[in-house]
Formats: C-alpha cells, sequence, structure tokens
C-alpha cells in the first residue's frame, strides 16, 4: 500500500519545483526577511538575504541565460548557496548554515517535497551524488559481453 500511496503523491506533485505560494516559508522566515528588506540597499549583506527572500526556489547558475539543463540538472542536483545573514540568522538555529553546499537530493534535503522529488526523478543523478561517484562514471555505459 504504501509504493501506491507514494506514487499517487508524486503524481500529484509532478516534476515542477515547488511552488513557494503553495506552501510559503515558517514565520520567523518571514520576520527575518522583513528585517533585512526594512534595512534596504545600504547594507549590502542585508540588500542579499532580502533578495533571496522574493526569489522562491534556488535553480542551478549554471543553467540560468538560456543554458540547456534538465529538470534535475536545473532543480535538484546542484550545490546550493545562502546569503551570508541567511547562514548566521540566530532564529534559523543553524540549519541555513548546514544546507550551503548541498543538494536537494535525498541524501542532502530535510524537505519532504524534494526528497520524494530528487527519488523519484533525479534517482541516476542523487544515486551519484549520495553515492559521491564522479560524473563521468555515473554516466558511463556498461556493455557487457
Amino acid at each position: 500500500m504504501a509504493p501506491r500511496a507514494l506514487l499517487l503523491l508524486a503524481c500529484l506533485l509532478g516534476p515542477e519545483p515547488a511552488a513557494a505560494g503553495l506552501f510559503g516559508p515558517p514565520k520567523f522566515v518571514q520576520d527575518a526577511c522583513k528585517r533585512w528588506c526594512a534595512v534596504g540597499s545600504a547594507d549590502t549583506d542585508a540588500f542579499e538575504a532580502c533578495g533571496r527572500c522574493s526569489e522562491g526556489p534556488q535553480t542551478s547558475p549554471a543553467c540560468s541565460g538560456g543554458a540547456d539543463c534538465n529538470y534535475c540538472q536545473r532543480e535538484i542536483a546542484f550545490p546550493r548557496h545562502w546569503p551570508k545573514l541567511w547562514r548566521e540568522e540566530p532564529t534559523f538555529k543553524g540549519k541555513m548554515a548546514k544546507l550551503e553546499g548541498k543538494t536537494r537530493c535525498w541524501c542532502d534535503t530535510g524537505c519532504p517535497v524534494y526528497y520524494i522529488k530528487s527519488w523519484l526523478f533525479c534517482s541516476k543523478e542523487c544515486t551519484a551524488i549520495c553515492h559521491k561517484v564522479p560524473a563521468d562514471v555515473a554516466n558511463a555505459t556498461v556493455i557487457s559481453v
């Protein structure tokens, strides 16, 4: 029964990224964003942190500018970066600092939505990342004789 329920959930989620508007950030994140955005552009760290508040889910910088990327490359299997104030915000209790350089693959993410999406839609890419297999080995074709 559990695999069927998981499949149903995956069909409902689809391969699109989780929409921030659907779930939204927790109140403590909203409060920190209000503080950073109130400072304005006078403080570059606050300006960068404020900008991240309204950007939505982070996508791979390698996939910007019309680069040809698949869903996994664009949304899941890339190391994420967080602004300084996000990593150091006391109300975040160090959670963002732990995510610095991590992917949205099941072995790195704490988000149940991305855990399921990475498992269902990016299994090959995330298996390589989670088992620390070099990309050239993960993408190699095995020919058996």
